[in-house]
């Protein structure tokens, strides 16, 4: 028989929470309780249904994000047990998919059912967040799972992000295994060998998952004249350049950003002289460029994510709609637009119909040339739309 401390530790669900978590959603959220749980922050509870029938177990949070789900079933897991062998099953799959690659993403949140587990190696260093706080507390435990799986030379925790202060974890950079090195990591990113800050970069120091769409680009770079917006550390710029290109613009707010491309170029032996950078608003700096009426072969727009949440769906569909429409406009004949979106809550219907109305407005007539995705090692979940946040497509003007 239960006891009446343990049925107070558990989530209670209604009946359209418990039939997500029965469908295999890997979240579970306040406005689906019954009953909250008499617990800790980062406790791993029960959630039943409500006649009482326990479906699964979870990582608790006080955030609105209140669980989420480790395993379904009755018997509650050994967490740190469940990890190691979750971590061991994400590497496999990486040997497979990622095979002679030196930088790839390791453990990808729910899509490796680690949900607040983000690992990205480089070489033999790995950058690690940990986003719930039932991990978070355990962070030199997990540390230690990682380094007995893979031989490591360091692991940080790389927990900068906005949304950790609603889980009560502090913002912070700190080597959990080794030291955090001296200077920018020298690693083989796609085809390419690139300098990454592991400690100070975005995400985790790289944008991994779009590393393999460079080479989907390779027909399109030999004698174009390419504009590269949001380019960061230049890694679609190299691509460029290296097959090709005659010349490239490259666009980004951030000054260090630029400054790394430049050494990313000089480190893969290709002419800095072929790229010109420009510091600034991608927005503002596209109207200066369609008011001069340039012509480019290949516009590449990979922006940032407008919309995080369903609530900023309108303004990320102006500013996508915007950027389309002038790039667009800046096409010569025959020339090709690739266009990403990595916000979650931004659909690829809702890219696709924003991209098509941009090209009616811009009186442009163009065929789908390639659609894009996120790579093997950022797998999204069968039936939980969210964890498929990567989309984009290669659009070619007609002449």
């Amino acid at each position: 028989m239960t006891s009446q401390k343990k049925l107070l530790r558990r989530a209670v669900l209604n009946d359209a929470g418990a039939e997500r978590a029965k469908r295999g959603h890997p979240w579970i959220f306040r406005g689906s309780l019954l009953q909250v749980p008499a617990c800790a922050p980062g406790d791993i509870v029960a959630f039943a249904d409500r006649r009482g029938a326990v479906l699964g177990w979870g990582l608790w949070s006080e955030s609105a994000l209140c669980i989420r789900v480790l395993s379904l079933g009755t018997r509650e897991p050994d967490q740190m047990a469940l990890l190691r062998s979750r971590v061991e099953s994400a590497l496999e799959a990486r040997k497979r998919w990622c095979a002679g690659e030196e930088s790839f993403r390791w453990v990808h949140g729910e899509g490796d059912r680690l949900p607040g587990v983000t690992a990205d190696l480089y070489g033999d260093v790995l950058s690690l967040q940990l986003s719930a706080y039932g991990w978070y507390r355990h962070a030199g435990e997990v540390a230690k799972i990682f380094r007995k799986v893979r031989k490591l030379s360091a692991i940080i925790l790389r927990n900068d992000t906005k949304h950790l202060d609603k889980e009560g974890i502090p913002r912070e950079v700190k080597p959990l295994l080794g030291e955090i090195p001296e200077g920018p990591l020298r690693v083989r990113i796609g085809g390419l060998t690139e300098l990454v800050d592991v400690a100070g970069g975005q995400k985790t120091g790289a944008y991994l998952d779009v590393r393999h769409v460079p080479a989907l680009l390779e027909p399109l770079y030999n004698g174009a004249d390419v504009l590269d917006c949001f380019c960061y550390q230049g890694h679609f710029t190299a691509s460029a350049l290296r097959g090709g290109a005659t010349r490239v613009t490259a666009i980004d707010q951030s000054e260090a950003a630029l400054s790394r491309a430049k050494d990313n170029l000089a480190l893969n032996g290709l002419d800095v002289s072929r790229a010109e950078f420009v510091c600034g608003n991608a927005f503002d700096i596209m109207r200066e460029i369609d008011a001069e009426r340039k012509r480019y072969d290949l516009v590449i727009m990979d922006p940032p994510p407008f919309s995080p949440s369903k609530g900023q769906l309108d303004s990320a569909r102006r500013g996508y709609k915007e950027l389309a429409v002038r790039g667009f406009r800046r096409l010569g004949p025959g020339g090709h637009l690739v266009f990403l979106s990595c916000s979650h809550a931004f659909t690829r219907d809702m890219l696709f119909d924003v991209l098509a109305e941009a090209a009616r407005d811009a009186g442009m007539s163009c065929r789908v040339v390639r659609e894009i995705h996120q790579p093997e090692d950022h797998p999204a979940l069968l039936g939980v739309p969210e964890t498929d946040y990567l989309k984009g497509f290669v659009l070619g003007a007609e002449e």
